[in-house]
């Protein structure tokens, strides 16, 4: 008899769970539920797209619903899972379109509905040019309002990732960009040291800085547009305003079936992406991951591990021995000319899960110091006090940020200490680093 496998969720996790089975177990019969209008896109893109940098939306599609079906995986979009029911291991789902709902049954459930952005209560009737940022959708409104011309001022609250790279989205199109955040610090998980050199990067550029106010509501005019932001502070100039505070997992919908999840609603699963109900699993931006260096389940919405968990997943449900290997945090972001990256842990996560540590703040430059257009790559270091083990990295520069995150994640990975990064045997070109290269400078000057 044929498996019957559910996927509610189609975009990272889900999608790449269904392309694997589909290929592992042809005869397994699978069925995805997207309450979106898309399938199989790239999410991370669409600041790009916002920026202008990218043109045509229809580039972040990597898949359509008719390229599925012709493997014969069913796709319906515009379909809502409302409820779930482990017993009788089946979902109740909404066609949007025709205003109508069905049961559907499973042997096999998998959830991978990501996470959306949260909003403020003030935002319950959020005025016409008040946006969030989740899907195409939303970044073609954004995008069409943005790009008009009598839009010059443009707010952004929340000083994350997404606000990050929104504010270099709409500083390239020439607009008047206010990064609004309330705690007083952008981009958390770094250290004060590579939050100071993004705080001069955003000041050069002449971003507008206000990051002790605590956002209340709008101002709008007759017509229903906001015309200003209004803080604890005051009442900032907007006409067009993003609210990127951060996001949380789609998982609401799950409150009545006993589904075991973290504080702030992302599922708990093993490594193998089961959850505590029988035959339902879960992956992606609605489920936690496993934490190597913390060994706990922790929430860090990120592609690559959707992605991962997905294709794992799928060769687990084709009957292979395979595991989720878990998760360091390691993330890039280009925000205006300056490349973040980290992985491992920070100092607090260090300091609040009883490691024994030190730190090293240095600078190096990103190639051979004669070569021109050289230019500092600013790395911090946090390793074990006694085994020099490293812990965690966190990169800052223009140039040479990327590639060298990685090499530092499979140093975490294999446990290597900061000796055995200094002896390395790395590349090494002019034009590409110093004879030691700045990881190794970096290693050599914890030493």
């Amino acid at each position: 008899m044929k498996k019957e496998v559910v996927i509610i969720g189609g975009v990272a996790a889900g999608m790449s769970c269904a392309a694997k089975l589909q290929r592992e177990d042809p005869e397994t019969r699978i069925t995805i539920f997207e309450k979106g209008p898309h399938i199989s896109y790239g999410a991370c893109g669409l600041p790009y797209y916002i920026g202008d940098l990218i043109k045509d939306p229809g580039k972040l599609i990597v898949r359509t619903p008719e390229d599925f079906k012709e493997k014969r995986v069913d796709v319906h979009i515009h379909h809502q899972v409302l409820q779930v029911h482990p017993s009788k291991k089946t979902v109740t789902v909404k066609d949007l379109d025709k205003n109508e709902t069905f049961e559907k049954s499973y042997d096999t459930l998998l959830i991978s509905t990501g996470a959306a952005p949260i909003t403020p209560k003030f935002m319950e009737e959020a005025p016409k040019n008040v946006f969030t940022l989740r899907d195409i959708p939303d970044g073609k409104r954004i995008k069409e309002a943005a790009l008009l011309s009598e839009v010059k001022n443009i707010v952004i609250v929340g000083g994350g990732y997404i606000g990050l790279e929104l504010v270099e989205s709409f500083h390239s199109l020439g607009k008047n960009v206010t990064l609004i955040n309330r705690s007083g610090k952008i981009m958390k998980t770094y250290d004060e040291e590579i939050r100071e050199i993004l705080l001069d990067e955003l000041e050069d550029k002449n971003i507008n800085l206000h990051l002790s106010d605590n956002v209340e509501g709008f101002k709008s005019n007759a017509h229903g547009y906001v015309t200003h932001v209004v803080t604890d502070q005051k009442a900032y100039e907007a006409d067009l305003v993003v609210m990127a505070i951060g996001v949380a997992p789609g998982t609401k919908f799950l409150e009545n079936t006993g589904i075991q999840t973290l504080e702030n609603g992302a599922i708990i699963t093993n490594n193998r992406m089961e959850t505590n109900l029988k035959d339902v699993y879960a992956a992606g931006d609605c489920a936690s991951v496993h934490h190597k260096l913390l060994d706990m389940p922790v929430h860090i919405p990120l592609a690559t591990h959707a992605s991962k968990q997905g294709r794992i997943l799928a060769e687990i449900l084709a009957g292979k021995d395979k595991t989720f290997p878990g998760a360091l945090g390691t993330s890039v972001v280009k925000i205006l000319d300056l490349t973040l990256a980290q992985t491992g842990l920070n100092e607090k996560q260090a300091r609040d899960h009883g490691y024994n540590f030190q730190s090293n703040f240095i600078k190096a430059p990103h190639r051979a110091g004669y070569y021109p257009d050289n230019s500092p790559v600013y790395i911090k270091y946090i390793f074990d006090k006694d085994s020099k083990v490293l812990l965690g990295a966190q990169l800052a520069g223009t140039k040479g940020v990327a590639h060298r995150i990685n090499t530092l994640v499979l140093a975490i990975d294999q446990g290597l200490t900061l000796e055995d990064i200094l002896l390395s045997d790395f590349a090494y070109a002019p034009p590409f680093s110093g004879t030691w290269d700045a990881l190794q400078v970096a290693a050599k000057a914890s030493l």
